[in-house]
C-alpha cells in the first residue's frame, strides 16, 4: 500500500512538471482544431499560440512504416475518396491537401510527420499528446529517442496493449490510457495492472464520482472532448486534472476567469 501510494505521488509531481500542471490543463484536440484544420502544422501552431498546455494529435502508419498525422482511417474526410491512409506512400502522404476540406484557404497544408509535431510542441515549449491510431510500438519509440524527448512527450491510445509495450520498452514515456466505456471490473484491474500516468475518460461516460475512483488511485484524469462552455465548467467544477477541447483558447479563458 505504501510503494502503490508513493507511486502515485512521483506520477503527480512528474505530471505537474511536464505538461500537467497543479490547475486545470487545457488539451488542445488535434492542435486548434475548431479553428482550423485538425492534426495539422497550422492547427498545432494556433495552439501554441493560445498557450494551450498540452497538443493534443493523432498518428497513423502509411506503407513502409512512415508515421503521419491523420485522425481517420481513409481520405473521405478531405473529400478524395475511400483510399486508407495505411496504403499511401509517404511521398503520396505528404502530397496530401488536408486543409482545403476545413476552408480552400488552407489548400497548402499537408499531413506533418509525427516527428515534425513533436518537434512544434517542443519548441514552443508545450508538451505533445500523440494519439496512437496505428503502429507498432518501436516506430513510436524510435522517433522519440531520435528526438531525445521521452520525458518530455506522452502517448496515449486506446489500445492497452500497445500501451503494455510502450511501458515495457520505454518505461520513462509517460502513457495514457483511453476509452470511451463504462469502467468494468475487467477494465479497472488492466488499469492497475497497467498504472498508466493518466486516463483519458468520453465525457458522457465520465462523472464526479469516476473522476475521484481514478484519482484516488493516482491517475490524473482528462475528459474528452468537450466544447460546451456549461459543460467545460462542470466538470471543472469537478476538480478534473485535464480538459480536452476543440477550443482551447475558449477553455483557456473559462479556466482562468475570477
Amino acid at each position: 500500500m505504501i510503494r502503490y501510494f508513493a507511486l502515485a505521488l512521483i506520477c503527480i509531481a512528474v505530471l505537474s512538471t511536464k505538461g500537467m500542471s497543479s490547475e486545470i490543463a487545457i488539451i488542445a484536440h488535434r492542435g486548434d482544431s475548431k479553428a482550423f484544420p485538425e492534426n495539422t502544422m497550422v492547427a498545432i501552431q494556433s495552439a501554441l499560440t493560445v498557450k494551450a498546455d498540452l497538443i493534443e494529435f493523432d498518428v497513423r502508419e502509411v506503407k513502409g512504416g512512415g508515421l503521419y498525422l491523420f485522425h481517420d482511417a481513409d481520405l473521405k474526410r478531405f473529400k478524395l475518396g475511400d483510399r486508407n491512409v495505411a496504403e499511401l506512400s509517404a511521398k503520396e502522404a505528404e502530397s496530401v491537401d488536408v486543409g482545403s476540406w476545413h476552408d480552400p484557404k488552407f489548400a497548402s497544408e499537408r499531413a506533418p510527420t509525427l516527428k515534425d509535431a513533436i518537434e512544434a510542441c517542443l519548441d514552443g515549449k508545450t508538451t505533445p499528446l500523440i494519439e496512437r491510431k496505428t503502429g507498432p510500438a518501436d516506430a513510436y519509440i524510435s522517433v522519440i529517442r531520435e528526438l531525445n524527448a521521452e520525458k518530455d512527450v506522452i502517448v496515449q491510445s486506446f489500445d492497452w496493449q500497445f500501451l503494455t509495450e510502450i511501458r515495457e520498452k520505454a518505461p520513462e514515456i509517460r502513457i495514457g490510457a483511453l476509452s470511451g466505456d463504462e469502467l468494468d471490473e475487467a477494465r479497472w484491474q488492466r488499469l492497475q495492472k497497467l498504472k498508466p500516468e493518466w486516463v483519458g475518460w468520453k465525457a458522457k461516460i465520465l462523472n464526479d464520482k469516476l473522476i475521484q475512483r481514478f484519482q484516488k488511485a493516482g491517475f490524473q484524469v482528462a475528459v474528452w472532448t468537450v466544447n460546451d462552455d456549461k459543460e467545460i465548467q462542470k466538470f471543472f467544477r469537478w476538480k478534473i486534472d485535464a480538459v480536452i477541447t476543440d477550443r482551447p483558447a475558449q477553455a483557456r479563458k473559462l479556466r482562468d476567469s475570477p
